[in-house]
C-alpha cells in the first residue's frame, strides 16, 4: 500500500468517525430539550409539553438505533485502535447515557397526566419551581458535556464532573423546602411525592452528564477518572 491509499483511508476514516460523532451530537440535543420539555410540563402541568416528550422519544430511539448500526459499520471496516477506539468507545458510551437521559425526560412527562386531572392548585404549582431550577443546571451541564466532545476539551469536562455539587446542593435545598409543603397541609403529600421523584429523575440527568464528561476525559487523555473524585481531576495528573 503507498502513501496515498494510506492517506485515503485515514482521510475516509476521521471521515466515518466525524458523521458518528455528528449523530452523537445531533441526539444529545435531542435529549437536552427533552429535559427541558420534560421540567416545563411538570413545572406548569403542561399537558401539550408531555405529548410532545413523549413524541420526541421515538426520535432520540430511532438515533440511538441508528449510532448502533454506524458504530458496528466503523468497527468492522475500519478496525480502529489506540486513541481512535477510545474515542468510538466514548461515543457509544455518550449514545447509552443519552437514551437513559431520553427516558428520564419522559419519566417527568409521565407525571402530569394525574396533575392534569386534578386540575393542580397555584400552591401546587409554587411546589415545582424547585424541578424547573434544576432542570436549568442539569441542562447547563448536558449541554456543556456535548460542547466538550465536539471540540475535545478535557477542561470543559472537569468542569462537568465539578458541576456534580451544584446539583447535590440544589437537590437538598428543594428537600427541605418539599418538607415545608408538608408541614403546611398534609393533603400537599401527593404533590411533594411527585416533585420529589422529578428532582430525583433531574438528578440522575446531571448523573449521566458526568459520565459523559468522564468518558470524554478518557478519551482525549487515555486515563481512566470513573472512580475519582473531582478533586483528583487534576489537568496534571491526567497529562502524566
Amino acid at each position: 500500500m503507498d502513501a496515498s491509499d494510506r492517506r485515503h483511508i485515514f482521510s475516509r476514516f476521521d471521515g466515518d468517525l466525524g458523521g458518528f460523532r455528528q449523530l452523537v451530537l445531533d441526539m444529545g440535543q435531542l435529549a437536552c430539550e427533552q429535559v427541558q420539555l420534560g421540567a416545563e410540563a411538570v413545572t406548569y402541568c403542561d399537558m401539550q409539553r408531555a405529548r410532545q416528550v413523549d413524541d420526541n422519544y421515538r426520535a432520540v430511539r430511532n438515533l440511538d438505533m441508528d449510532l448502533l448500526e454506524a458504530n458496528a459499520e466503523l468497527l468492522a471496516i475500519h478496525q480502529p485502535v489506540a486513541s481512535d477506539l477510545r474515542f468510538m468507545i466514548m461515543l457509544s458510551r455518550t449514545a447509552y447515557d443519552l437514551e437513559r437521559i431520553n427516558r428520564e425526560a419522559t419519566r417527568l412527562a409521565n407525571l402530569v397526566e394525574a396533575h392534569y386531572a386534578d386540575r393542580i392548585s397555584k400552591v401546587g404549582c409554587e411546589l415545582f419551581d424547585d424541578v424547573m431550577r434544576m432542570a436549568e443546571t442539569t441542562g447547563e451541564m448536558l449541554q456543556q458535556a456535548l460542547r466538550a466532545i465536539a471540540d475535545e476539551q478535557v477542561q470543559a469536562g472537569i468542569e462537568v464532573v465539578n458541576s456534580q455539587e451544584v446539583v447535590e446542593r440544589l437537590s437538598q435545598g428543594a428537600l427541605r423546602r418539599l418538607a415545608t409543603y408538608i408541614m403546611q397541609d398534609p393533603r400537599n403529600i401527593p404533590m411533594v411525592i411527585d416533585a420529589t421523584i422529578a428532582l430525583k429523575g433531574l438528578e440522575r440527568v446531571a448523573d449521566h452528564a458526568v459520565s459523559i464528561a468522564k468518558n470524554l476525559i478518557y478519551a482525549c487523555s487515555g486515563k481512566d477518572v470513573r472512580h475519582l473524585s473531582p478533586l483528583n481531576l487534576d489537568p496534571e495528573f491526567l497529562r502524566s
